[in-house]
């Protein structure tokens, strides 16, 4: 590997990275080699003197021994790229603050996210495959194991929620005190919101990054797709790095998106040690079983599969199915398959809930059932992977 920038310092940013982050990533000189491409050498050096936290624009600039120009200059670029990241600490007067970003997720989806194709960026989503590539070197059973062992940062959600129903009771139920938005449903997620509460789409970090690096997206999913709210989405905004759509568009995006086969997942996009997010969720991807860093992996056989589920889905009607296959089409993991009695068999072990066979059930044969859990799919076998 040939590196432009300090291999040593690159290590440093990283670890420095990591501090900042909820969901730390393993540091490696792979991964140095990635973030490299992104870089450069007096962007690492202001980085690693800005350091970690919540600071001011005049405590970074005194720390970075640059000519106000100077400073201006490179942490404009930062920005853009997404390094850096503007917050608002209440604790400081509301005054806007300066942090670096966390690796991922964080600062590999701003930089995608704009959509420009500079040849950074492409050199970027090339090493990014190797490096995503170089798991198949790693037994099968010890990224099992490792990755068995980390919680995951995103949760599979389904446009609706679940069919409600009302219980009597025989005394008054206070009314809650807040709202906590139910990460299971996105339709909540995005109707719950205030009418001019900001939201913003911006190019899905990894279609872009299979499109860039010559591996366009099979199922034909629109390149922006992925949703930001609030806080974040005011941030991406403002540095031009999504645009602003309503909650109208928001909704038809989320429908458009899952008639293609689309999975829907929420999550975390800053998610810093100290950083009070305003809600819950505040990214939405609309994701697919080629492109997908969850999806996509598993089914080429690099990695597991980990994420969060509140659904598993059943043949409730099996007399009334018709074997058409429609759900094996739309399974993003393959749990589903029509058996030889002409029955629809979906594996338990194998669902991850995210009721896209349920949806596209002509017949209606299926639903989802509520079961929260934590989805584990180990390494897929070379014979059993999809791409």
């Amino acid at each position: 590997m040939d590196f432009r920038n300090d291999k040593e310092k690159l290590i440093d940013l990283l670890n420095l990275m990591n501090e900042q982050s909820e969901t730390p990533m393993i540091v490696t000189d792979d991964l140095a080699w990635v973030i490299d491409a992104a870089l450069e050498a007096e962007e690492v050096e202001f980085l690693l003197k800005m350091g970690g936290g919540n600071r001011t624009r005049q405590e970074v600039e005194a720390d970075s021994g640059l000519s106000h120009e100077e400073f201006e200059t490179i942490l404009e670029r930062l920005l853009d790229k997404g390094h850096v990241t503007i917050l608002t600490d209440p604790s400081r007067s509301d005054q806007s603050t300066l942090h670096l970003m966390s690796v991922f997720p964080g600062w590999f989806e701003f930089f995608l996210m704009r959509g420009a194709e500079t040849p950074e960026r492409q050199e970027f989503a090339r090493r990014l495959t190797i490096y995503f590539n170089a798991a198949r070197e790693f037994p099968p059973e010890l990224l099992n194991a490792v990755m068995q062992d980390t919680a995951p940062h995103r949760s599979i959600v389904i446009a609706n929620p679940a069919d409600s129903k009302t219980v009597a009771v025989d005394e008054t139920v206070p009314p809650p005190v807040s709202e906590v938005y139910p990460a299971h449903s996105v339709r909540n997620i995005l109707e719950n919101l205030d009418e001019d509460e900001t939201i913003t789409v911006g190019h899905c970090f990894c279609r872009q990054h299979r499109k860039m690096d010559g591996d366009p997206c099979r199922m034909n999913l629109p390149e922006e797709a992925c949703l930001s709210i609030g806080p974040a989405a005011e941030h991406l905004l403002e540095r031009g790095i999504s645009r602003r759509i309503s909650k109208s568009e928001a909704l038809a995006l989320i429908d458009e998106a899952e008639k293609k086969g689309a999975v829907h997942q929420a999550g975390r996009l800053i998610p810093l040690k100290d950083f009070t997010p305003k809600y819950e969720v505040d990214i939405i991807c609309n994701c697919c079983w080629d492109c997908c860093g969850a999806f996509g992996l598993y089914n080429r056989g690099i990695t597991p599969f980990v994420l969060k589920s509140y659904y598993i889905a059943e043949v409730m009607a099996p007399d009334e199915c018709t074997a058409c296959g429609t759900c094996e089409d739309y399974c993003p993991v393959r749990a589903v398959k029509v058996g030889d009695d002409n029955i629809a068999v979906i594996d338990p072990d194998l669902c991850v809930g995210c009721g896209l066979c349920a949806l596209h059930c002509p017949e209606g044969v299926i639903k989802l059932k509520s079961y929260e859990r934590d989805v584990f799919l180990p390494v897929l076998d070379e014979s059993k992977r999809r791409i």
